[in-house]
């Protein structure tokens, strides 16, 4: 369970996260609860996280999605390296503001890089840079009135996905209410689903189904709980 001192981030942070799994390690990372992203009167916050897998390494990464607050600008990067035979489980999820407050796109900017290597060579890259004032969020093409957002990486190093994993992913987040997405495979090693959802507990359930989709075809193992009230 990682734990962010500060109780939330604010304008003008510089938060850095490096986590180095060892060869043969098996780690699942996760959150007690949604990550805080405050008014930034100036500076955005800036959080970085490195993570690096040795061979056979294999990494679960679960952590609550962001909230940001009226006037929040964050600029964040998640980074992981991979080695031969590892395998990553990455979650990144958001909301589109304080949605029991009616807050819908109050935030100044959220701008987010996800990069995943193995063994050097690029498998997957996103970038995002959300800035409700330059254009509309919740509508046709973008959020489609949806209020969260989620997705997976599921990613293992001499691994396909093959046609009937990608089904049983889709399977997964179609049958949550509330939730609208899909999953396509990576040009090697993997898979990648995306998901729209109505509401916190929804867009929970679809992470749940699609990570025991996930840990179960990557790592043969079924999901657990990860003991949150």
């Amino acid at each position: 369970m990682m734990l962010n001192p500060t109780g939330g981030t604010f304008g003008g942070d510089q938060l850095r996260t490096e986590i180095v799994l060892g060869a043969g390690t098996h780690v699942v990372l996760t959150t007690p609860s949604a990550t805080k992203v405050y008014r930034a009167l100036d500076q955005p916050a800036r959080c970085e996280t490195e993570i690096a897998l040795g061979k056979n390494a294999i990494l679960e990464y679960l952590p609550d999605h962001l909230i940001p607050h009226p006037g929040a600008a964050l600029r964040q990067r998640f980074d992981v390296t991979m080695e031969h035979g590892s395998c990553a489980i990455v979650y990144d999820a958001m909301a589109a503001g304080r949605i029991g407050r009616g807050e819908h796109w109050k935030f100044r900017e959220l701008s987010s890089e996800v990069s995943i290597r193995v063994e050097g060579t690029p498998q997957y890259l996103s970038r995002a840079s959300l800035i409700p004032a330059s254009r509309p969020l919740d509508g046709l093409g973008v959020m489609e009135g949806f209020d969260y957002l989620g997705s997976i990486i599921a990613i293992r190093d001499r691994s396909r996905a093959t046609t009937e994993d990608i089904k049983a992913i889709d399977a997964s987040i179609t049958s949550t209410v509330g939730v609208w997405g899909g999953a396509t495979a990576l040009a090697a090693n993997g898979f990648v689903a995306k998901f729209l959802a109505s509401s916190a507990q929804a867009l929970n359930l679809a992470m749940l189904s699609s990570w025991s989709a996930a840990r179960m075809q990557l790592i043969g193992l079924p999901r657990f709980d990860l003991r949150k009230l």
